[in-house]
């Protein structure tokens, strides 16, 4: 039984968040991601840490880099882009997310790789893109939804007749950004080796991920509204899934719980006014003004009368778009992520049993799994190189001379 990408080989010279997001879903997905890494780097080992006494571990990267294999390469020496060079030979796809511009710096930018192998995939992802006014300008998660529009959009809502209330954006608490580049970057990724397949010449290309672009993209809705009162005289419609409609919204419960209404549809705003019992708030799901901050009210105080899990018996067995908000502690203890298998214990040699977030790929036929756990940076390096023909001398001068 083999996987999609097996057979598939993929360096990755990513760091952080979004590049080993994106190679631990080809690696999950069966191709061989060998992590080229910096020992230098002082950000290679985040916090927080799995420890035993002394002995600790980086958590993030058990959970980023399962799957893969590390070996550690000084790429500013000439031996060290040699030995590099060997692995893009047969390789399939390299990752990156240096800034633009130093990849030719380090003479590992795609038309150098793709001299040495015509059929390489080259992907860089950055936070602006290979081009534009803000291609050099240092940034993370925060910046890029900042610029793209999401940021602003993460606020309080407008409370009807109150022009002088604060609306500062609020803080996401999952990198959007972030994990929407490594995501897009995989799609890409994938998409090139299908096209390469089709290619009689068997040619890569070069991908250009700005984790910018990619959440500009993730509004399609925002863009409906906005490039439609362009031509609409102007004329302003409100979003409905913004937070300012009482029927897509959060509530606190009788416990200082939480419940979302993801409530659109007539018929399930109906069921939920049915669970609520006040049949009377059937007609006025789409009030506007005065009516709806009263709406607002109304929902709020039927549902402090009752706890979220009373609430959550309730709406069990009704149509009505209404869930807890939970924790991610208890996220783990829901039985619908329990039931889809999504956090899995793996057996550690220094740490006994320890979890593990699963793909959220379901195959029927090839089912994905961790099949090793992330290793120490570094621990595949002798085996890299005994593969390519590098003899135990070649390795202890190597090491000797600060290249490994």
């Amino acid at each position: 039984m083999s996987l999609p990408l097996e057979g598939k080989v993929v360096i990755d010279l990513t760091r952080m968040l979004p590049g080993p997001y994106c190679s631990m879903i080809l690696a999950d997905l069966g191709a061989t991601v060998i992590k080229v890494e910096d020992p230098y780097y002082p950000y290679g080992h985040p916090p927080p840490f799995f420890q035993k006494g002394r002995y600790r571990e980086s958590a993030f990267n058990f959970i980023l880099n399962r799957n893969k294999q590390s070996i550690t390469l000084n790429l500013k020496k000439d031996k060290a882009r040699e030995i590099f060079y060997q692995l893009v030979k047969k390789a399939d796809v390299v990752l990156d997310t240096f800034r633009p511009k130093v990849t030719t710096k380090l003479k590992i930018d795609y038309n150098t790789l793709a001299s040495i192998n015509p059929s390489i995939i080259c992907c860089s992802l950055t936070g602006y893109g290979q081009y534009g006014p803000y291609e050099q300008i240092a940034g993370h998660d925060l910046n890029y939804i900042g610029i793209c529009g999401i940021l602003e959009l993460n606020k309080d809502r407008v409370v009807y007749g109150d022009n002088t209330k604060e609306r500062k954006p609020l803080n996401p608490g999952v990198q959007v950004a972030d994990i929407g580049g490594g995501l897009v970057s995989a799609i890409g990724i994938l998409g090139a080796i299908i096209e390469r397949e089709t290619d009689p010449e068997k040619k890569g290309q070069f991908i250009d991920i700005s984790m910018t672009d990619c959440v500009f993209s993730f509004m399609p809705l925002v863009a409906a509204y906005h490039f439609s009162r362009n031509l609409n005289d102007g004329v302003e419609t409100q979003n409905p899934l913004h937070g300012d409609f009482p029927f897509y919204n959060v509530y606190k419960t009788k416990d200082n719980k939480y419940l979302s209404l993801g409530i659109v549809e007539v018929k399930f705003w109906r069921e939920f006014c049915k669970g609520l019992n006040r049949e009377d708030l059937k007609p006025i799901q789409f009030v506007k003004g005065r009516e709806r901050e009263e709406l607002f009210k109304e929902i709020q105080n039927e549902l402090l009368k009752k706890t979220q899990r009373e609430w959550i018996n309730i709406f069990k067995d009704l149509d009505a778009c209404v869930m807890p908000v939970n924790t991610f502690a208890e996220a783990c203890e829901d039985p619908q992520i329990k039931t889809r298998n999504m956090v899995l214990e793996m057996e550690h040699p220094k740490f006994g049993n320890v979890q593990n977030v699963a793909s959220p790929i379901k195959y029927s036929r090839t089912p994905l799994k961790i099949r090793n756990l992330a290793p120490k940076m570094g621990e595949q390096t002798v085996d890299i190189l005994k593969n390519l023909g590098y003899l135990d001398d070649d390795i202890r001068s190597f090491k000797k001379k600060g290249i490994i």
